[in-house]
C-alpha cells in the first residue's frame, strides 16, 4: 500500500502511524509520571540513597584501595550517617536559640514597624483602610448569625482510643523508617555497586540495549566527581556566608552558614532563599537599616561569585545541563514529589544528563537536558569525518580545543565522534576504508593536539609506556590518555600497533619504563595481552602494568592472574591510579 493512500475502510494509514509515534512518547510521559507520584513514599528514599551513593562513590573508591570493598562502603556510610545527625542536631538547636533570642528584640521590631507606617505612601494607606473596612463588614455579618445560639449538650468525656494516641506518632515513625531505608540502600548501593552495573548490563543486553561497561563506569564517575565538587562548593559558600556575618555581628552565624550550604543545593533561588531568614533576624536585632541590607548582599554577592568564578574553576565546564532543563527540572521534581523533589532537582537531572552522553538508547536525555554548544561542535566533528573532509575535522578540534582545553576536546568532541563510527561500522552503514579514515584522521588530531599544548620543559618524575597486544583493532582511547598524563608532566611513549610481541618487549627494555599501559579491546586479542604481561615481567620484575578497554574489563581475573596490577574499567580511573603511583 503506498503512503498516505487511504485504506478500504477510509483511513489515512500513514497518518495514523504518524500519530501512534507521536502519542507514545506523550504516554510514557504521563505514565511515568503518575508512578513517580504515587509510589513516592518508595522512590524518594531510592532516589536520596541513590544520589548519595553516586556522590560518595568518589570516596569510597580511593578507601577501597587501601581497606577494602566492605571496610569502605561501611565508613563512608557511617561518616555520612555522623554528618547528617550532626547537620540535624545543630539545626535544631540552633534554630530554636534564633526564636528565642528574637522574641526578646519585640522593642525594635515594633519601633521599625511604626517608622515603615508614618512614611506608608498614600496610595499605600488607602489600600490598607480599604481592606480594614472589608474586614469589619465581614466581621459584622459573622456576629449577626452567631446571636442565635444553639442548645448545648454535656456529655461525658469519652478516653481516647489508641489509635488517636498514636496519630501525632504517625509521622515520626514514618520519617525513621525512611531514613533508615535511605542508609540501608546506601551501604548496598556502594558496597555492590559494580555487581549492580553488571547486572544492569546484562539486563539490557536481554533488551538488545548496546551499554558499555565502560560507558556505565565513566558516566558514574563524571556525575560523582561533579556533585562531589558541587557539594564542596556549597560548603564552602556557607563557610564564606557564615563567616561574613560574624563579621557583621549577627547572632547564631555558624547556623546561617550551614543553611546556605543545603539551601544553596536548589537551582536558582536556594541562595535567596537561605538570605531570607538572616535578613530579617538583622532587621529585628540591629538598629539601623544598613545591616539588613549588607547581610542580604553578603548572601547574594558571594553566590554570584562563586556561581561566576568558583564553579568554571574548579567544575569546569561541569557536565553540560543547560540552564533552562535545571529549572524546569526543578519545577517538575517539586511538583511530583514536593520539597524533597526540589532538593533532589539538581542531581537527579546530572544523572539522567550523564546516562544520555554514555548510554545510546537514553540519548535523547542528552538532547533535551544538554547545552547544545558542545552537542553542535560533536555534530560538526562527526559531519567532516563522514565527509572524509581532513581539514575540517582538525579545524573543529582544534578550535574546540582552544577554547575549552584538550581533555574536553577527547571527551566531547573525539569520543563521541568514534562511538558513532563504531556503531555505524557494526551496522554496515559505512565502509572499512571510511572507518580507517576516520581512525588514521583521529590518530592524527590527537597527537598534533597534544602537541600544540604542550607546557613548558620540565624533568618528568614518571615514565609511562603505551601498548597494545597484535591483532588489536586500534588504539585511539590509549593515545588520548597517554597524551593527558604527558600534559601533567609524565614521559609517555606509544610501542605502535601491529608490532609482535618480541618487537614490544625490546622496545620497553629499551625506555625501561615505570609503568606500562596496556589496551585490549576485542576478546580476540586476550590471550595475546596476557601473554605480553607474563613476558614484561618476566623481563622488568618491578614494572607495574595497568589494563584498559572492552576485553580487559570483562576478563580482569585473567589479565590479574598473568601480572596485571590493576584492570581500570575507565580513563579517568586510571589516571588516578597513574597519579597515587607517582
Amino acid at each position: 500500500m503506498n503512503e498516505g493512500a487511504p485504506d478500504p475502510n477510509g483511513r489515512d494509514v500513514a497518518n495514523n502511524s504518524n500519530g501512534g509515534t507521536v502519542a507514545r512518547p506523550i504516554l510514557a510521559v504521563v505514565v511515568a509520571t503518575a508512578v513517580l507520584y504515587f509510589s513516592k513514599d518508595i522512590l524518594v528514599p531510592v532516589a536520596m540513597a541513590s544520589v548519595l551513593a553516586v556522590t560518595l562513590s568518589p570516596i569510597a573508591n580511593r578507601l577501597e584501595t587501601v581497606v577494602g570493598t566492605f571496610v569502605s562502603a561501611f565508613s563512608v556510610v557511617l561518616a555520612a550517617l555522623i554528618a547528617i545527625a550532626a547537620i540535624g542536631y545543630f539545626l535544631t538547636v540552633e534554630l530554636t536559640g534564633v526564636a528565642a533570642e528574637v522574641s526578646g528584640y519585640s522593642d525594635n521590631i515594633a519601633t521599625k514597624l511604626n517608622a515603615l507606617g508614618k512614611n506608608t505612601p498614600l496610595w499605600l494607606q488607602r489600600v490598607e483602610h480599604g481592606v480594614a473596612d472589608v474586614q469589619q463588614q465581614l466581621q459584622k455579618s459573622n456576629s449577626r448569625t452567631k446571636r442565635r445560639k444553639t442548645p448545648v449538650v454535656e456529655t461525658q468525656p469519652s478516653s481516647p482510643d489508641l489509635s488517636y494516641v498514636l496519630k501525632p506518632l504517625v509521622p515520626l515513625v514514618t520519617a525513621i523508617g525512611q531514613g533508615l531505608l535511605i542508609i540501608v540502600l546506601l551501604f548496598f548501593l556502594l558496597y555492590s555497586r559494580r555487581d549492580l552495573r553488571d547486572r544492569f548490563i546484562r539486563l539490557a543486553a536481554r533488551g538488545r540495549i548496546a551499554v558499555a561497561a565502560q560507558a556505565i563506569e565513566t558516566a558514574g564517575d563524571t556525575v560523582g566527581h561533579y556533585l562531589f565538587l558541587f557539594s564542596l562548593t556549597n560548603f564552602s559558600f556557607g563557610v564564606a556566608t557564615g563567616t561574613i556575618v560574624w563579621l557583621l555581628g549577627l547572632p547564631h552565624p555558624e547556623f546561617w552558614g550551614g543553611l546556605g550550604f543545603l539551601l544553596r543545593f536548589i537551582p536558582y533561588v536556594g541562595a535567596l532563599t537561605a538570605a531570607i531568614l538572616p535578613t530579617m533576624v538583622a532587621f529585628a536585632v540591629f538598629p539601623g537599616w544598613s545591616k539588613p541590607v549588607e547581610v542580604l548582599a553578603t548572601f547574594v554577592v558571594l553566590d554570584q561569585a562563586a556561581a561566576q568564578f568558583v564553579e568554571p574553576f574548579l567544575i569546569g565546564r561541569g557536565i553540560g545541563v543547560s540552564p533552562v532543563a535545571v529549572l524546569f527540572s526543578a519545577m517538575y521534581w517539586t511538583w511530583v514529589w514536593g520539597p524533597a523533589g526540589l532538593l533532589l532537582a539538581t542531581p537527579l537531572t546530572a544523572c539522567l544528563k550523564v546516562a544520555g552522553d554514555y548510554i545510546p538508547a537514553l540519548g535523547f536525555l542528552s538532547v533535551l537536558l544538554g547545552d547544545d554548544r558542545s552537542s553542535e561542535d560533536g555534530n560538526e566533528y562527526y559531519r567532516r569525518l563522514l565527509e572524509l573532509d581532513h581539514a575540517g575535522a582538525h579545524g573543529v578540534a582544534a578550535r574546540y580545543s582552544d577554547e575549552h582545553g584538550l581533555e574536553p576536546t577527547f571527551n566531547d568532541i573525539i569520543r563521541p565522534a568514534l562511538i558513532r563510527i563504531d556503531e555505524a561500522g557494526d551496522q554496515d552503514e559505512i565502509s572499512q576504508e571510511h572507518q580507517q579514515f576516520v581512525v588514521e584522521t583521529s590518530r592524527e588530531i590527537i597527537t598534533e593536539l597534544g602537541n600544540r599544548l604542550s607546557g613548558t620543559c620540565v624533568v618528568p618524575r614518571l615514565r609511562l609506556l603505551g601498548i597494545c597486544p597484535p591483532s588489536e583493532v586500534h588504539s585511539l582511547g590509549l593515545l588520548m590518555l597517554l597524551e593527558l598524563v604527558r600534559q601533567e608532566g609524565a614521559a609517555t611513549g606509544f610501542a605502535g600497533e601491529g608490532k609482535s610481541a618480541e618487537e614490544i618487549r625490546d622496545f620497553a627494555r629499551r625506555f625501561a619504563p615505570d609503568v606500562v599501559c596496556l589496551s585490549c579491546t576485542v576478546m580476540n586479542s586476550l590471550e595475546a595481552a596476557a601473554q605480553l604481561i607474563r613476558n614484561l615481567m618476566a623481563d622488568l620484575p618491578q614494572l607495574m602494568i595497568i589494563a584498559g578497554g572492552r576485553a580487559a574489563i570483562a576478563a580482569a581475573p585473567t589479565l590479574l592472574a598473568a601480572g596485571c596490577s590493576r584492570v581500570c574499567r575507565s580513563s579517568s580511573e586510571g589516571r588516578r591510579v597513574i597519579k597515587r603511583y607517582r
